[in-house]
């Protein structure tokens, strides 16, 4: 089966547009390079726009990815250009994101 993993990311609402502009410009290409390979299956990067948990001038978001298994999740982890990313993600992020993975149970469509 395949390895999905969600993560809450959580962001100043004053610095959201910076980490999109971020995100965009140096993970998405390898989002696509990775998919390209064969080593995601799907990922999206969703605002949340309603839930449970909402707080004044904080914007979150919902980063979903399925890869084949556990070894191109961590080869995307270790990757380079990723790890250059991660310091300027997190010097925005006034708190630490909420990180889950597990084997996929159940899935339809995609």
């Amino acid at each position: 089966m395949t390895q999905t993993i969600a993560i809450i990311l959580k962001f100043r609402e004053s610095e959201a547009g910076r980490f999109e502009a971020l995100f965009e410009a140096e993970v998405l290409p390898l989002w696509n390079q990775f998919l390209a390979q064969g080593k995601f299956i799907e990922a999206s990067l969703s605002p949340v726009e309603g839930g449970d948990e909402e707080r004044e001038g904080i914007r979150q978001y919902i980063l979903h990815v399925e890869v084949p298994g556990m070894a191109e999740h961590e080869e995307f982890d270790d990757h380079p250009e990723f790890l250059e990313f991660l310091p300027k993600a997190r010097a925005l992020q006034p708190e630490k994101p909420l990180v889950y993975f597990g084997t996929t149970l159940f899935k339809v469509g995609g």
